[in-house]
């Protein structure tokens, strides 16, 4: 999806034909919405399906969504498979999450890392492989073509996941699961709530307002505020003791330079794609092909840095820290080759692959580590809602990203990003003791 959604978008003869602001904007909401539904997501399996279940519905939502692309009739059925594939993604992201942690959660930091690094490479083997497949069949063969090869990858893998015997050993079921009477509280609200959204909508179309801008503006403010609002409500949870209120205000550490970090990097399936199509020599390959360059570089350096991670102890906020600022360099050096294409001048490949070098790098530094410590720094019985939180830094990053990207462009945007992520990953660097402190490194 990351590999074809840009294009489709900005397809005048086979897609929607939309601008490349607007398509920006629109896969970032939709990146961001795969996220957002992380924390839901969580809430699902820690109180009413367990992790293993919620993983499982996940999937099939997931491939429901790239069937109803795979025979998209219009605006209407794109938007209908992306909500879908969102709302799948928000069940199967943090569980899956969870369940490494459950698998490794009496092993060390160390051990715990490396795993979730082997993890982090084996989830993009399987993109890595899809993004060359889908990318060329979308190219060759149109793009409900390639929909409905990432539908058929979609099944092959919950048949994969269902077969695990592994899997099948870990404790499953939720772990605080609702009392009669918050189950009949959570339907109450589920019901007011659902009655309020769709009067808002009504409202909001009768005034002519429910236009794709406004609604993809709506939905950023809404990422923005979301973790505000979950993070005021966990420092008030009843019961948290003063190691996990600590542990929380490491977080928000964690969770702010993740955020940035994620605005820039998300950005490689928009507006780093857009810019690759029309200013970079891709030598005959396929323009899709760009978004390979990072689960291959995944595969080559996850194992490197998981051997390393056994042999040296790193904190996670110095990780943190790295990982943001070779993120923010990335974005630097692409400011140089946006400079160099003007006009017709297409730039060689090699600044993508310097570009997703130092992309990788920093997020096999600081995403691994950030599933990791969601699990160590999550309180008793919310070890999904964590890893559900840890996600939600991508969704606000991708929202803040995308509405950034649709106003500026070229080498302003590369360079305001890049500097932003430098200046705040030197600061994340002065704070690492003040930060391992409060998470008892």
């Amino acid at each position: 999806m990351r590999a074809v959604l840009a294009l489709f978008l900005v397809d005048t003869a086979n897609g929607l034909g939309m601008s490349p602001a607007t398509a920006t904007a629109l896969v970032g909401a939709y990146l961001s919405a795969c996220y957002f539904t992380a924390l839901p997501g969580g809430w699902v399996a820690d109180r009413v399906l367990g992790a293993r279940r919620a993983a499982v519905l996940g999937g099939v939502v997931i491939l429901l969504g790239h069937i109803a692309l795979a025979f998209e009739h219009g605006a209407a059925t794109v938007y209908t498979g992306l909500v879908l594939i969102a709302l799948g993604t928000g069940l199967q992201k943090p569980n899956m999450t969870a369940l490494v942690g459950k698998l490794f959660g009496h092993r060390s930091d160390q051990e715990r890392d490396a795993a979730y690094s082997k993890f982090y490479a084996s989830i993009n083997i399987g993109g890595l492989l899809a993004t060359l497949l889908v990318g060329w069949l979308g190219v060759h063969f149109g793009w409900p073509v390639a929909f409905g090869a990432a539908a058929v990858g979609m099944a092959f893998s919950l048949v994969v996941f269902l077969a695990s015997g592994g899997l099948r050993t870990v404790e499953d079921g939720p772990s605080r699961p609702l009392s009669a009477h918050e189950r009949s509280r959570v339907l109450r609200a589920l019901g007011i709530g659902s009655v309020a959204v769709a009067a808002v909508i009504v409202l909001v179309a009768l005034a002519g307002w429910l236009t794709l801008p406004h609604s993809l503006t709506a939905f950023s403010v809404l990422a923005v505020a979301a973790p505000v609002f979950y993070f005021t409500k966990l420092f008030r949870t009843k019961g948290l003791d003063e190691r996990g209120r600590s542990g929380v205000r490491a977080y928000v550490w964690l969770f702010a330079s993740a955020v940035l970090f994620w605005a820039i990097f998300d950005l490689a399936a928009s507006n780093v794609q857009l810019f690759a199509a029309d200013h970079v020599d891709m030598m005959g390959l396929p323009d899709t092909w760009q978004a390979a360059l990072n689960p291959l570089m995944i595969v080559l350096f996850a194992g490197v840095l998981a051997a390393v991670w056994r042999r040296f102890s790193v904190s996670a906020p110095a990780k943190f820290s790295t990982g943001l600022a070779l993120c923010g360099a990335s974005f630097l050096f692409l400011a140089i080759a946006a400079t160099q294409a003007t006009g017709t001048v297409r730039v060689s490949i090699l600044w993508l692959v310097g570009l997703y070098f130092l992309q990788t790098l920093g997020e096999l530094f600081l995403s691994p580590t950030g599933l990791s410590i969601s699990h160590k720094l999550a309180p008793a019985g919310m070890g999904s809602q964590l890893a559900g939180l840890f996600f939600l830094s991508a969704s606000t990053g991708d929202a803040i990203g995308s509405q950034v990207a649709a106003h500026l462009t070229g080498a302003t945007l590369y360079l305001t990003l890049g500097s932003l992520a430098v200046v705040a990953a030197a600061a994340m660097a002065a704070g690492t003791p003040r930060i391992r402190a409060l998470i008892q490194e």
